[in-house]
């Protein structure tokens, strides 16, 4: 076993240049020797690279204090360095991000249990060096000092995905060959699905950046000389269908981007901001990060940039060709374009005085003081890291004479923790109103997106002695919380002139093989009475692809009412009808949903397992939920036709 060699005194710096690379080039430096560097921790304790001698394995891993991938993976780098430095084997975290201070960096190590050395890096010499351009990137480098692996730590995390456990272990297997004189099988990955580093300078460079910008320009920049004993040569070292029918939906074509001119934030990326990403993008809700100020536009223009580009953000996934929806968050050609200019132009900041009135959120209940607030009995633990299954709570309503609901709003306790709530009435007499998450539900969270109302003369119905059951899905951030989700609602005045109800068209007998890349499930509703529809809402889970919901009029005309050509189940959007649509009797709806259950679907947690039907993430849905008003109040006529077309329709093959 070769351990860091005290002769190790090449006088150069990790730092090759300070140009920024667009993407990490593959793998480059795998086999090389990284030469010496010295600086400081983030504590302040002095730093030297090849001080490390005697260690088997030295990793460095890429880190920030805000990014989200980051702050879910640094509890598990703080366990693995726990287990390998008995091994032999050092951490040293890094952190390249130019906005965050060193007290942010410290604070947010802490509190994942994290025990290694930090240090910062806020102009990017290391980063730039080694060719990194994104956190959560690990380095590897044997007791030679020779780069054996680079890449993601595992395949848990990546961007919009996560799932239950890793499948590839890439950090450990390399470490482990390492530790037992083997080959590394995997010697770098492709990509690496962490936050793109922020290449704001800090006004002034901190402790740790200065001495090791005066140690290249006392040094130089030089790397190790071909053919010296410990150089790679001498090591030897070698790097090494769905049914048959309509196709998926086409995908959303590109948009041609306008010429806009000089922008800045205050002008013209302020109101952008504030109409399409503030909802979210605030303290306390679901969004990682603010984005109320220029100082914190700025800091994410990187990611900005990116989630702007490859239409991750905002996020919206109809396709505009089909549909008209008041909730529509996506941008416009217009809107795209200033904000991917702002960052191409180098973020300016423009006059502070022509900015936008800061946007005002109700920090009560939005749709006014509730008639009622019923709640979780108790506060449940959201775990830290990793995937939780879906959650449910029964909350008793008390109610003892039928309840009109006008309005509904949920409100989380955790909302930085809360994917979505789904609430489902159980009138405890089973059937159709059970609470199985098959069929209507009175009320619903989903980050950014508006509380259920009625218009006036319209409302949703609650029998006497009902329960509710809160269906609750947590996604982990990094933090332990706890959450006591409620609901508050508005009661019609009245009794209503048309009931609204949410009824599920679904198939529930998936059985999607194990690879399959476009598994297709559909299922057909004839509308049996004249009805209303306000929404539409698809639901299925980490393996849902795409979605389309479709109608056939008793004249033969045929129209695509929505598209969802990429599905994320992050997203559990109900896309609200701007104008509602009027389906006669005899309407047939088409709901098509298509499947991937490959490997090259970052979200499925098993490619090997055939899927079927069930209620966590790791099996599958198949629920097209359209919010109905049936002329004449007929909504139980309606009810049962889709119950008896799903008994002879529901299928769903390969």
């Amino acid at each position: 076993m070769k351990t860091l060699a005290l002769a190790l005194t090449v006088p150069a710096v990790l730092v090759a240049a300070t140009v920024a690379l667009p993407r990490r080039v593959e793998a480059p430096l795998v086999g090389t020797r990284l030469p010496d560097f010295r600086t400081k921790t983030v504590d302040g304790k002095a730093f030297h690279f090849y001080g490390l001698a005697g260690k088997k394995a030295v990793v460095f891993y890429f880190l920030g204090a805000d990014c989200p991938i980051a702050k879910l993976s640094l509890p598990k780098l703080a366990a693995l360095a726990k287990t390998y430095e008995a091994k032999g084997v050092a951490f040293v975290g890094i952190n390249p991000n130019g906005s965050e201070t060193e007290a942010q960096t410290l604070a947010a190590t802490k509190a994942a249990g994290v025990a290694f050395p930090i240090l910062a890096d806020p102009r990017q010499l290391l980063a730039d060096g080694a060719k990194v351009t994104r956190t959560c990137e690990a380095l590897v480098v044997d007791g030679t000092a020779t780069l054996r692996y680079r890449g993601s730590v595992d395949d848990q995390y990546g961007l919009g995905s996560r799932k239950p456990a890793a499948n590839k272990h890439y950090l450990t297997d390399a470490l482990d060959a390492i530790l037992n004189n083997k080959p590394i099988a995997v010697t770098s990955t492709a990509d690496v699905p962490g936050c793109l580093i922020d290449r704001n300078q800090p006004s002034s460079p901190s402790p740790s950046s200065r001495e090791l910008r005066e140690e290249v320009g006392r040094r130089g920049v030089r790397g190790v000389a071909a053919g010296s004993p410990l150089s790679p040569s001498s090591q030897g070292w070698e790097e090494g269908q769905g049914e048959e029918g309509r196709a998926e939906p086409e995908p959303i074509p590109a948009i041609a981007l306008p010429s806009v001119g000089k922008v800045s934030y205050s002008e013209q990326v302020a109101p952008i901001l504030q109409e399409k990403c503030e909802s979210c993008h605030r303290p306390g809700q679901v969004g990682p990060f603010p984005l109320q100020s220029y100082a914190q536009a700025k800091r994410w223009s990187a990611m900005i940039s990116e989630t702007v580009t490859s239409n991750r953000m905002p996020p919206w996934h109809a396709d505009p060709r089909h549909g008209d929806f008041a909730n529509d968050r996506s941008l416009t050609a217009k809107e795209k374009a200033t904000v991917l200019a702002w960052v191409k132009q180098g973020t300016p900041e423009g006059d502070p005085k022509k900015l936008p009135a800061p946007k005002t959120f109700v920090t009560g209940w939005n749709i006014g003081k509730p008639d009622v607030v019923l709640k979780m009995d108790k506060p449940f633990t959201v775990q830290a890291t990793g995937v939780m299954p879906y959650q449910w709570f029964r909350v008793p309503t008390g109610f003892t004479e039928d309840k009109w609901i006008q309005a509904a709003e949920v409100k989380p306790g955790a909302r930085s923790a809360v994917h979505h709530v789904l609430v489902f009435v159980d009138d405890k007499k089973g059937g159709r109103m059970s609470a199985n998450g098959l069929d209507g539900f009175v009320g619903e969270y989903v980050p950014g997106e508006s509380p259920m109302v009625f218009p006036d003369g319209i409302a949703k119905k609650i029998p006497k002695g009902a329960d509710l059951m809160f269906q609750v899905h947590y996604t982990p951030n990094g933090v332990e919380q706890k959450d006591q989700s409620e609901l508050g609602f508005i009661f019609a005045k009245e009794p209503p002139k048309e009931i609204a109800d949410t009824v599920g068209i679904l198939a529930m007998n998936l059985r999607i093989p194990p690879g399959a890349e476009s598994y297709k499930s559909s299922r057909s509703f004839t509308v049996p009475v004249n009805a209303t529809v306000y929404s539409y809402s698809p639901h299925m889970h980490v393996r849902g692809k795409a979605f389309r919901i479709s109608a056939t009029y008793p004249d033969g005309k045929q129209e695509i009412l929505l598209s969802v050509p990429k599905y994320d189940f992050n997203w559990q959007t109900r896309y609200m009808l701007r104008e509602p649509k009027k389906f006669p009797v005899g309407t047939k709806l088409l709901v098509e949903a298509w499947y991937d259950n490959s490997a090259k679907n970052p979200f499925n947690p098993d490619p090997t397992k055939t899927v079927t039907w069930g209620e966590q993430t790791f099996d599958e849905m198949m629920i097209g939920y359209l919010d109905f008003v049936a002329e004449g109040n007929k909504t139980q006529q309606l009810r049962l036709q889709n119950l008896l077309s799903g008994i002879r329709g529901n299928r769903g093959r390969q």
